[in-house]
């Protein structure tokens, strides 16, 4: 039998090694794949249960949180409270009830380079336990509007306090960008008549990355309140990003508040050195 020529036998080892490393490859890709759509199935089964049992049993949740704990009425000065300047409520506005937040942004990138930009956020009622979201935090830089719904799974008498399940869709609206991100969270609320507090928690399964915010409204008096936010996302490499936001509002009248705020980021890895905000808010 002829002898294989010894060149002939390295490129043979080096096309085996080639075929393992690429099956290693492909095998690893496949794990990532598969880990991110038991993810994505787990958060789809947890969010279809929990609305599908919020809106079977209403009445015994809301039943339930009023008996073990101490929740407040609805008021006047419940209704005075503004909106955080960036973060979602963390219950859906009742039926009828509208609220658009409009902001003028004055921002200065890490290159020392000022830009400006705005943004706005539209929340309303579309049932007793049903809110819809169209939100969009810098309209000129983003390349994609948040549309979210939002299921109120338990919840007060008064509306105002409990926890939501959520589904948001990032709909491109800037150019270079084709894909619709679907994401999924919860978020949370607790108020009373001088103080309140919203949370919310996204997650994007497609990228594994978690993006959140907390704010509390403190009411000084009937037309000043002030505004403390936390908003900090965690990349799929575990990078995190964290932005408080500090500012004042002021009521003019029933349907018209005004804010100045200020968010300065405090982690190494951020998007811009500061941001200030001129947010006009309305609701009817």
């Amino acid at each position: 039998m002829k002898a294989l020529n010894p060149l002939n036998q390295i490129g043979l080892k080096e096309k085996t090694i080639n075929k393992t490393a690429g099956a290693d490859k492909r095998e690893l890709y496949q794990l990532r794949i598969t880990k991110k759509f038991f993810l994505t199935v787990c958060f789809a089964i947890l969010f279809g249960s929990l609305s599908l049992f919020a809106q079977q049993m209403p009445m015994k949740m809301d039943s339930a949180i009023t008996h073990t704990t101490t929740m407040p009425t609805t008021t006047k000065m419940d209704e005075e409270l503004p909106h955080p300047f960036f973060t979602h409520m963390g219950m859906p506005e009742a039926v009828g009830t509208y609220s658009l937040r409009t902001a003028a942004l004055l921002t200065k990138q890490t290159d020392g380079a000022t830009k400006g930009d705005f943004a706005f956020h539209f929340e309303t009622g579309l049932s007793r336990i049903v809110g819809l979201h169209i939100r969009n935090d810098r309209f000129l830089m983003n390349p994609s509007t948040e549309i979210m719904f939002q299921f109120a799974v338990l919840r007060s008498k008064n509306g105002m306090n409990g926890i939501s399940t959520l589904i948001e869709f990032e709909v491109p609206t800037n150019k270079g960008v084709r894909r619709i991100n679907t994401l999924v969270g919860f978020s949370s609320a607790l108020s009373s008549s001088r103080v309140s507090f919203n949370q919310v928690l996204h997650y994007n399964p497609r990228v594994d990355m978690l993006d959140g915010s907390v704010a509390v409204v403190f009411k000084v008096t009937q037309k000043i309140f002030l505004v403390a936010e936390m908003l900090g996302t965690r990349m799929s490499d575990g990078t995190t990003m964290l932005n408080p936001v500090a500012g004042v509002k002021l009521r003019l009248n029933k349907y018209v508040v005004l804010g100045l705020g200020y968010m300065k980021p405090v982690t190494n890895t951020k998007e811009f050195s500061s941001q200030t905000i001129f947010q006009p808010e309305f609701g009817w």
